[in-house]
């Protein structure tokens, strides 16, 4: 693993373009995702500036996969029809090229999650994003959570991530500071960028983590990189969540504030506090 070999600034104005090219493009995001926040991604999807489509039917997951410009596959609410469907697309999107996201939710508290997350694995997703606990399980690293939330730090599975990166072209961990781990486009290497920043109110609400997946997939469709695409993606949320915090009274208007904040936020504003950026 090596130090990130761009300037703070460098990574500002490429991660600025990046934003730019997601609402010029608005970039069809395919996602099989949790039940419980489907619709909260799906607006979170628009409020960024990308398009959703959230089709779960075996019959069309393959063909919207290869159709789309990137997808999501969350094990959040898995059943035996929604897991075939996920397989048809990972497959589909690998054989199309097409990036896609895996978000292992509760892998690491639950066999059969992890056990379809390593078989999905094998269509190389090119991020896959969780918290520690379950980037440790996938990695086999013996790490057990707590149902879908973690009992470990991002720097605690930098080892596993590390590992994974075997499987995937980027990793990202979530935690108080997140930790994303993938390749520049001047640089052979790993490298590991650290981003602090976001609310509080963030894990008060449900699906901002599934949203974040999806932001996720919406930018590996116009970044230069699947670092770049996780990175922007982060920032992006962070920085409308710290907006939402400044009007919000509870988790309710916080939820609202933040999906507002994630087609107003000054993104460039929130970059350019070098203390966020740990390059």
């Amino acid at each position: 693993m090596t130090e990130a070999p761009l300037q703070t600034s460098e990574w500002q104005q490429r991660l600025l373009a990046t934003r730019e090219r997601l609402r010029e493009r608005a970039p069809l995001v395919h996602c099989l995702t949790n039940q419980v926040t489907v619709n909260f991604i799906a607006n979170a999807l628009l409020a960024a500036g990308a398009s959703p489509a959230m089709t779960d039917h075996p019959e069309e997951a393959g063909s919207l996969a290869a159709a789309a410009d990137a997808v999501l596959i969350n094990l959040g609410t898995p059943n035996a029809e929604s897991l075939e469907a996920m397989r048809r697309a990972s497959q589909a999107a690998n054989e199309a090229r097409r990036p896609w996201v895996l978000d292992p939710v509760g892998a690491a508290a639950l066999p059969l999650r992890r056990d379809v997350s390593l078989e999905l694995m094998s269509s190389r997703p090119a991020v896959m994003r969780g918290n520690a606990s379950e980037i440790m399980a996938l990695a086999e690293a013996g790490a057990r959570g707590h149902g879908v939330d973690t009992r470990h730090e991002s720097q605690d599975a930098l080892a596993a991530a590390n590992d994974l990166l075997a499987h995937a072209e980027g990793i990202a961990i979530s935690g108080r500071v997140d930790r994303l781990l993938g390749r520049s486009t001047t640089d052979t290497y790993p490298i590991t960028i650290s981003l602090a920043g976001g609310s509080a109110w963030q894990p008060r609400v449900t699906g901002t983590g599934c949203a974040l997946g999806a932001l996720i997939a919406a930018y590996l469709a116009v970044a230069d990189t699947p670092l770049d695409a996780m990175v922007a993606a982060h920032a992006h949320a962070a920085a409308a969540a710290e907006q939402a915090e400044r009007t919000a009274h509870g988790p309710g208007s916080f939820a609202v504030a933040w999906l507002d904040a994630l087609d107003s936020v000054d993104l460039a504003g929130f970059l350019s506090d070098r203390r966020r950026l740990d390059c």
